[in-house]
């Protein structure tokens, strides 16, 4: 029979705000002193006092399953991908950016932070930092690629600029082919960018083309015109 190991009364960890669909969610982590966690609290202000005891006290079910040694890992298991509302986009958060449930953004950001399990993150592990240290999240930094952009932007400005002191004007397919030449993988890599930050993978749908492509099991997904890369 497994024994209770209690958390010391002055503990660490850390409160993470977002919001699924318009809804704020507030996460509250409790930490031993090499940094494991131990405890979980789960808040949402706007829901009725049913809903929000019911939270409460799955809070502290998982919270006591976690101080009587049941591995985070088994809970992530069980509670991710879980499906009912509110779901959908994911703000407020730099790792994760679409759930399915509450309790499936809950064991997805516990997952991230201390399991390191970035597979289930919707943001590229090089560019956010899963936790490393007792109570310390990394800020995620947003890489330069608006500069980029209006570089290209500038580009195709000067060249209108430049036709019209010269009393004839930059038809629309060459000011097309100057932005295209410019800075070709610029233009691609922002809009990867913008489709992840929409909570979509970033992957282009090989029937459509486009960049709206989520996680359906362990394959893709097309939100626009529903194909699938190889799944049923």
């Amino acid at each position: 029979i497994a024994k209770r190991r209690r958390l010391p009364d002055r503990r660490t960890g850390y409160t993470q705000k977002a919001k699924i669909n318009g809804q704020s969610v507030y996460i509250r982590t409790g930490e031993y002193e090499n940094g494991q966690l131990g405890e979980i609290f789960i808040d949402m202000h706007r829901e009725g006092a049913a809903f929000r005891s019911l939270l409460n006290c799955f809070a502290i079910s998982i919270s006591l399953g976690l101080q009587h040694g049941v591995p985070l890992e088994e809970f992530v298991d069980a509670f991710v991908f879980t499906r009912f509302e509110p779901s959908g986009i994911v703000s407020g958060n730099d790792k994760i950016k679409m759930s399915t449930s509450v309790i499936d953004y809950i064991f997805r950001e516990l997952a991230v932070t201390y399991l390191g399990r970035n597979d289930l993150a919707h943001v590229d592990p090089d560019e956010s930092k899963s936790k490393v240290s007792p109570g310390i999240v990394k800020k995620f930094v947003e890489p330069e690629f608006v500069s980029e952009e209006v570089v290209s932007e500038r580009v195709v400005e000067l060249d209108k600029e430049h036709a019209k002191s010269y009393n004839y004007s930059l038809s629309s397919n060459e000011a097309k082919y100057h932005r295209m030449t410019a800075h070709p993988k610029s233009s691609i890599h922002t809009k990867v960018k913008q489709a992840i930050e929409k909570g979509y993978t970033g992957d282009v749908c090989t029937e459509c083309q486009s960049m709206t492509m989520v996680r359906n099991g362990t394959c893709l997904k097309c939100m626009t015109c529903g194909a699938t890369s190889g799944c049923s």
